[in-house]
């Protein structure tokens, strides 16, 4: 694979582990064996991945991280199961918080938008919301146009 792929790890061990992909088209994806394979993203996309592990106890562990690929020589943010990093645009953590986000997952799904492509900004509202207890407002057309307006914008300036 190239350097400038993102790897991230996926596993299934039921009642033990779930690592998984909840949103994001990976560029391509390699099986490991039946319950473990390897996704890989390009530099620039976003995607978004739940890590749950448990014990005898019951949930040891959850996490729902938000990440926007980079580039390997661009500093970036180490995350568990994703290589070499990326730009965390949220992490929730606890079975509260997590859940919390991905209702709002949910909730861009039923307004019609495809979360990879909604704009980074929003995704970090959310993380501040969710970490301090506040309401989350609505992702809005008017946002969403003008997100996709700038990176049209920012890819005729790189052209």
């Amino acid at each position: 694979m190239s350097e400038t792929f993102t790897r991230v790890e996926i596993a299934f061990y039921p009642e033990h582990l779930n690592h998984w992909l909840r949103f994001g088209a990976p560029d391509e994806s390699q099986d490991l064996d039946r319950r473990r394979s390897l996704a890989f993203f390009t530099p620039g996309q976003i995607f978004g991945y739940v890590r749950w592990r448990a014990n005898e106890y019951g949930t040891q562990d959850w996490r729902f991280t938000i990440v926007k690929t980079a580039e390997p020589s661009l500093l970036l943010s180490r995350i568990e199961g994703v290589d070499p990093g990326g730009e965390v645009l949220l992490l929730a953590t606890g079975n509260t918080k997590v859940k919390r986000a991905l209702l709002q997952i949910d909730a861009l799904e039923t307004d019609g938008f495809e979360p990879a492509d909604v704009s980074p900004a929003y995704y970090r509202h959310v993380h501040n919301r969710i970490a301090t207890r506040r309401p989350i407002r609505a992702y809005s057309m008017a946002q969403h146009e003008a997100y996709l307006a700038a990176q049209r914008v920012q890819k005729g300036a790189l052209s």
